[in-house]
C-alpha cells in the first residue's frame, strides 16, 4: 500500500505512527503540486487535496483530510463527483476547540480586553472595573451545530454551571449534556433564548450566512457571541450592524469569512470583539489523534474493514 502525504500536520508522529505501519510505503510532498507526480499509483492521500490530484489519482482508496471541516468540496466538483472516499479528522480538534470558545468567553465576559489596555498605561483601574465582570454560571448558551466541536462545548459548559440548548440539522434525543437539541427551524428561538451563542457548525450551503441581519435582530440583548468552527456562517456586515445597534454585549471570533481578514475590516478595532487568527483547532495534542485517525484508516483498508470519519460530499460533512 502507498501512502503519499502533503501535509505537516502532525509531522512529529509520523515516524512513530505511520512509518511503523507494515507494508506502507510512504512519500511526503511540501504541497498537493509537488505530490501530483506520486499520487497515480498511490492508494490514501493526506492533506488538503486539489482538483488536479483527483484527477491524477485514480486508483486511490482513500483522500484523508488533515482538517474536520471539508467546506473545500464546495469548490471542487470534480471531488465532490468522484468516487473516491473522502474522510475528515472530526473528534480529534473538539477538546482544543472547546478550551477556546471558553477562553474567548471568559475573556469578554471578565472584560480581559480592557483590562489589558489598562495594563499598557499602566493604570490600576480598579473602581472603573469593579461592575464590568459578569458570570456565565446559570446562564444558558446555546450551541449551533451539535457534532464533536458543540459536545465537547456543551460539556464544558455542564461545569461551568449553564443551561445548554442546541441547534442541529439532524436533532436527536438522549444525547449527553444538553438540555434540548432543536432543528433548525428553530435557530431563531434558540438565538432569542440564549446569554451566549457558540457557533460549532460546519459551513455549507445551507449553512452560509445564516447569521444575518433577522437572525441578529432575534438575539438575545446583552449576549455574547463566540465563532469557532468556520467563517461564512456569519454575515460579517450584519454582525457589525449588530454590534453597532448594542445587540451583543461582546464577540469572539476564531474564524473570519476570508482568511486572513482584511486589514479593512471594521472588526479589528471594535471594543467589543475580540479576535483570533483561526488558533482554536491548535494543539500539539491535536495534531497527534489526527495523525492517529490516518493511522486507523490505513490499518482498516489493508484489513479491509469500514472506515471511520467518512464524509458525506453531497451534505458536506
Amino acid at each position: 500500500m502507498k501512502l503519499v502525504i502533503a501535509s505537516d500536520e502532525g509531522d512529529v508522529y509520523f515516524d512513530e505512527l505511520i512509518r511503523s505501519i507494515p507494508d506502507l510505503e510512504v512519500v511526503v510532498a511540501a504541497s498537493p503540486a509537488e505530490a501530483l507526480p506520486h499520487v497515480a499509483g498511490a492508494d490514501v492521500y493526506y492533506g488538503r487535496p486539489s482538483e488536479e490530484l483527483v484527477a491524477a489519482a485514480p486508483n486511490l482508496k482513500l483522500i484523508q483530510a488533515q482538517s474536520a471541516g471539508v467546506d473545500f468540496l464546495m469548490k471542487m466538483p470534480g471531488l465532490a463527483a468522484s468516487p473516491i472516499p473522502l474522510a475528515n479528522t472530526r473528534g480529534a480538534h473538539a477538546p482544543s476547540i472547546a478550551e477556546h470558545t471558553f477562553a474567548l468567553l471568559l475573556a469578554l465576559a471578565r472584560g480581559f480586553p480592557t483590562c489589558s489596555g489598562w495594563q499598557q498605561q499602566k493604570y490600576w483601574a480598579r473602581a472603573e472595573g469593579y461592575r464590568m465582570p459578569r458570570e456565565i454560571m446559570g446562564s444558558t448558551i446555546g450551541v449551533f451545530g451539535y457534532g464533536q466541536i458543540g459536545r465537547a462545548v456543551a460539556q464544558r459548559a455542564v461545569g461551568f454551571g449553564m443551561k445548554v440548548i442546541a441547534v442541529d440539522a439532524n436533532p436527536t434525543m438522549d444525547v449527553p449534556y444538553v438540555d434540548e437539541v432543536w432543528p433548525v427551524s428553530r435557530f431563531h428561538d434558540m438565538l432569542a433564548e440564549a446569554d451566549v451563542v457558540a457557533v460549532a457548525a460546519p459551513y455549507t450551503r445551507e449553512t452560509h450566512h445564516i447569521f444575518d441581519d433577522a437572525a441578529f435582530a432575534n438575539v438575545k440583548p446583552g449576549s455574547y457571541l463566540v465563532a469557532v468552527s468556520r467563517g461564512g456562517i456569519i454575515d460579517e456586515e450584519a454582525l457589525l450592524r449588530a454590534l453597532e445597534a448594542g445587540r451583543l454585549a461582546g464577540v469572539g471570533l476564531d474564524v473570519a469569512e476570508t482568511e486572513p481578514l482584511s486589514e479593512l475590516s471594521a472588526l479589528w478595532e471594535h471594543p467589543n470583539v475580540i479576535l483570533t487568527p483561526h488558533l482554536a483547532g491548535s494543539s500539539t495534542q491535536k495534531e497527534r489523534r489526527c495523525v492517529e485517525i490516518l493511522r486507523e484508516n490505513i490499518l482498516r483498508l489493508q484489513r479491509g474493514e469500514e472506515l471511520v470519519n467518512l464524509v458525506d460530499k453531497q451534505l458536506g460533512y
